[in-house]
């Protein structure tokens, strides 16, 4: 969103916000926990949601839990999830979601992270826009001529997430900090750390290639999942 929000408290260039508003590929949804397994709810993004971010707003300590069409591999990827603040990767367990996301609904489980009884929980869905929004994975290959992600436009925020091994961050990058060959800024979202700069990924104007060799990113045949904007 380009309208912005007020902060309520000194302003500086030592802060950066990412703001999404509702549209084709983005969608909030807010409803209360009853722990039914099962259970569906609705949606407003009129097309499959390919990634969910659920938290509870009730109780402190909860996780921020994660579903991602390419979990498993894609293999019924809603029987597994993962946590956004953790660095830890995908886990098997079918009480956090236990149903296929379809184009007017979202399953959730018992868990008390995504449908604890008497919590309120708010919920973000993200799905692939052409010229816009990409939701996916690729497979890493250890090599500086690492993996092409062809996204369709150019993009000027990334998120990437090792899914198949444990110990590994967010890694969040975008253009206005630094997204240019050789000059990565990146930042962490399971961390509270500032950013540093590494040479990561090269962008161009169909997408991005994945140039580190470190096994965070770039580890051979392990599976690491993304979100970009253009």
């Amino acid at each position: 969103s380009n309208v912005g929000w007020c902060k309520g408290s000194a302003n500086n260039s030592s802060y950066q916000s990412w703001m999404w508003k509702r549209h084709a590929g983005f969608d909030v949804v807010t409803y209360a926990g009853n722990s039914t397994a099962g259970r569906q709810i609705p949606h407003s993004l009129n097309k499959v949601p390919e990634m969910i971010w659920l938290r509870s707003r009730t109780t402190t300590g909860r996780d921020w839990v994660v579903y991602h069409k390419s979990l498993n591999g894609g293999v019924n990827p809603w029987l597994y999830k993962m946590r956004l603040d953790h660095q830890d990767g995908e886990r098997s367990n079918s009480s956090f979601f236990g149903t296929a996301p379809t184009a007017r609904y979202f399953g959730v489980g018992t868990s008390a992270d995504t449908n604890g009884s008497g919590e309120n929980i708010i919920a973000f869905l993200f799905a692939s826009v052409d010229g816009i929004s990409k939701v996916g994975s690729y497979t890493g290959n250890a090599s500086s001529s690492g993996p092409t992600i062809t996204l369709g436009f150019a993009p000027r925020f990334i998120i990437i997430k090792c899914a198949s091994v444990g110990g590994t961050n967010w890694f969040v990058y975008d253009t206005l900090r630094g997204l240019t060959a050789g000059n990565d800024k990146r930042l962490y979202l399971n961390t509270n750390g500032g950013q540093d700069t590494a040479d990561d990924i090269d962008p161009s104007a169909t997408g991005f290639q994945v140039v580190s060799t470190w096994d965070q990113l770039n580890d051979n045949n392990a599976t690491y999942i993304y979100y970009a904007h253009a």
